[in-house]
């Protein structure tokens, strides 16, 4: 009873750590107490299945399928994520399982100076396999703990055919040795699991390296896109203020053509010149709705878009006077919000899915930012991000990762959630005002602006 007791036990812990390990390398919140939960409870109930494939057959690798498919499902389901991404995080955790047990058992073997310990400790219950499962898992749980800040969000999507690569080869030899160890442990066999441990450590330092030069080649990318997309939405922003400067320079003329069409009782060539002298300041500021100019600009200026599109609209909007935000920022941020929101109604079939609301409202001492728009296609979300469904992630996407480095800045946080028929992107800032942090008590969630009934283009 005592051993089958044990068994059940190793069998959780090794569930356990598995389903633990895969959220750190998908990036999933780490010590979210549901998740914890969640992974103890399919890890003891797998743990019975296991124990009935172990009455018939010790140790198998039908067991480990098993293992794999079921904890891969599990994880799965868990962190929302691709079956194919789970299963090759759990394939490269029983690889590195299984590595770690039968390293201490060949070495313990070979200490011992007992040619038959390896066969003795999977094909038998007793003390010997108590003793040695203690090791193992006490191993195990040891390199968890170590690994796990090591590990937490080192692995991208799309780099994971390297690391798949490299646990079918590590798999593929681990097979071998298990074999060789089980047999007969020897000093052979010690040498030969040191030299598979050297060959792999190498193999993987250099999987790292090569990821991480690529990782900076795309970073330098990502740098020149976004000074792109910046250049792009100040030389709109520069245009149409440059417009208006002209406007207000020749003022004093204007005012006098138009004193002279008054004068000889000319009112229509009056109201006409007006008229033209006067567009370039309807097009900037056609609708004042917080009293900061960028962002009535860039509102502005995205709601003609959208009536292009026919794409009706709800806006809610006000803005902290005084706030050190930049410019720049407010512009990357909710510019890239909007055109994302724009595409995705342009891709929309039907009439009644094309809508945006735009909503930014001080809540709790925070700036908020809100929009939402009308959506046919369930868009991929990766840990409450907004994936792009433009091929390569590497070339694409660069406006949200935009918006996100500008919302760092101020110790933001942005975040997607998609329902059946609706994208709501969210984003969270902290503000400083006359160098004092807002505070509930000077906020005004009441002052603000909101459009009157929607409007369609």
């Amino acid at each position: 009873m005592l051993v089958i007791t044990i068994e059940i036990l190793a069998t959780i812990l090794e569930g356990y750590i598995g389903i633990m390990s895969a959220g750190l390398v998908l990036e999933s919140r780490y010590g979210n107490r549901k998740q914890r939960l969640y992974a103890l409870t399919v890890s003891a109930f797998l743990s019975v299945f296991v124990t009935l494939l172990n009455k018939a057959v010790l140790f198998s690798y039908v067991t480990i399928a098993f293992g794999i498919i079921s904890i891969s499902a599990s994880v799965c389901f868990l962190y929302r994520c691709k079956y194919v991404h789970a299963f090759m995080v759990i394939c490269f955790y029983f690889m590195c399982m299984n590595y770690l047990d039968f390293l201490a058992i060949t070495i313990t073997g070979a200490v011992l100076q007992d040619p038959d310990y390896s066969r003795a400790v999977v094909t038998e219950y007793g003390f010997l396999r108590i003793r040695q499962m203690l090791i193992c898992k006490g191993l195990l749980a040891a390199a968890y703990l170590c690994a796990r800040h090591f590990i937490k969000g080192k692995f991208r999507p799309d780099s994971w055919k390297h690391y798949m690569m490299l646990t079918i080869a590590g798999g593929i030899g681990i097979i071998y040795l298990i074999e060789s160890s089980i047999e007969q442990v020897n000093d052979t066999d010690v040498v030969n699991w040191l030299v598979f441990s050297i060959i792999i450590l190498l193999s993987w330092i250099l999987v790292i390296f090569y990821e991480k030069s690529r990782h900076e080649a795309d970073m330098v990318r990502f740098m020149e896109m976004r000074n792109a997309l910046l250049e792009e939405n100040y030389r709109g922003l520069s245009e149409a203020y440059s417009a208006n400067a002209k406007v207000y320079h020749d003022f004093n003329n204007h005012m006098h053509i138009l004193q002279q069409y008054l004068i000889h009782e000319d009112t229509k060539h009056a109201l006409e010149y007006l008229e033209h002298i006067s567009g370039p300041v309807k097009s900037l500021l056609e609708h004042t709705w917080t009293g900061n100019e960028v962002i009535d600009v860039i509102i502005n200026s995205k709601l003609k878009k959208m009536e292009e599109n026919r794409i009706r609209t709800r806006i809610n909007v006000e803005f902290p006077n005084n706030s050190d935000i930049m410019p720049g920022d407010i512009c990357t941020i909710l510019g890239n919000l909007l055109d994302n929101a724009i595409e995705a109604c342009q891709r929309n079939k039907k009439q009644e899915n094309k809508w945006i609301h735009i909503t930014i409202r001080i809540v709790n001492a925070m700036l908020i930012f809100k929009i939402e728009n009308g959506n046919e296609t369930a868009p991929q979300i990766r840990n409450k991000q907004m994936v792009t469904s433009k091929g390569d992630e590497r070339f694409h996407g660069w406006g949200i990762k935009s918006a996100a480095s500008a919302v760092e800045k101020y110790e933001g946080v942005m975040q997607h959630t998609a329902e059946e028929d609706r994208v709501a992107a969210v984003v969270t800032l902290n503000y400083n005002v006359c160098g004092q942090t807002i505070t509930a008590g000077n906020a005004h969630p009441d002052k603000g602006k909101e459009s009157v009934p929607e409007k369609a283009g």
